[in-house]
């Protein structure tokens, strides 16, 4: 009998092949956007090179990407993860906040970039983080998934994310590393919420990092680059991500200790 899971290194060729079309489409992106007209502070075009590399890719692989890609999840799961997610947010914003306090950083609050509204603000965020969601969460995990496990093809997302952030590598050491903490806290956390088809990863996936967007903008403003605020987002990353990680945890040994009375039961029973 033959088997139809895909072969141990089938993932490789179209994982490879989104980096590098989403580096390219980067490139692109950031030619562009001194000629599109749009401040890169309302949205920055490099946003949708993720969703870019995803759509070509899928393109050329097409035929390729079916097994590859994850089924559906109940609807009721998405609903409940939901709802962590955003209580993971609020946690996120609650530490976020205290950390830039107890720093001393002045909190920027609801303001207008470049002439553009803070409502309509929230609109482009909320675009930005789904170009950049299509790719990581839709495509590139999804991918590393048939290889590694959802912790490390998590971590690895998030490596390359924050990689992908190549202004990060002329800021200094400190931005450096607490920004690659926060990327990789954070893909973890958004890696154990979003399960299912691409297209229910990414809507979750989307809400979290818009979310997390929105909080640094009305926090820091324009110095969520500066080495106090990227140690503040990142203690707030490691911080929300420790605390559900943990509750993903007590939840996994529950479920495992009830299966196992459950199985004494039925053998009682039999």
């Amino acid at each position: 009998m033959t088997s139809t899971a895909p072969a141990p290194r089938a993932f490789l060729v179209p994982t490879l092949t989104f980096v590098v079309l989403t580096f390219v489409a980067s490139g692109a992106m950031l030619l562009l956007q001194p000629v599109s007209g749009i401040d890169p502070g309302v949205l920055p075009l490099v946003q949708l090179a993720p969703a870019v590399g995803a759509g070509l890719t899928f393109a050329i692989f097409r035929g390729r990407l079916a097994p590859l890609l994850p089924g559906a999840v109940p609807r009721r799961q998405v609903v409940a993860h939901l709802v962590l997610a955003f209580a993971a947010c609020l946690l996120y914003w609650g530490v976020l906040v205290v950390t830039l306090l107890v720093q001393g950083e002045p909190l920027a609050g609801v303001h207008a970039t470049a002439g553009v509204p803070f409502v309509l603000l929230l609109l482009t965020y909320l675009v930005g983080a789904a170009g950049e969601e299509i790719g990581w969460r839709g495509m590139l995990q999804p991918l590393l998934e048939n290889r590694f496990s959802l912790l490390v093809a998590s971590v690895v997302t998030g490596l390359v994310w924050g990689v992908w952030h190549v202004q990060i590598f002329t800021a200094g050491p400190v931005v450096i590393v607490g920004f690659l903490l926060a990327t990789v806290a954070l893909s973890v956390l958004v890696g154990h919420f979003g399960r299912g088809t691409v297209g229910q990863r990414v809507a979750l996936a989307t809400l979290v990092h818009w979310l997390v967007n929105v909080a640094l903008l009305l926090t820091l403003g324009d110095r969520h680059s500066t080495p106090e605020g990227t140690v503040a987002n990142a203690i707030a990353a490691l911080v929300t991500t420790a605390v559900f990680m943990a509750m993903f945890a007590a939840a996994q040994r529950k479920r495992g200790k009830s299966a196992l009375v459950a199985r004494r039961t039925q053998d009682v029973a039999a």
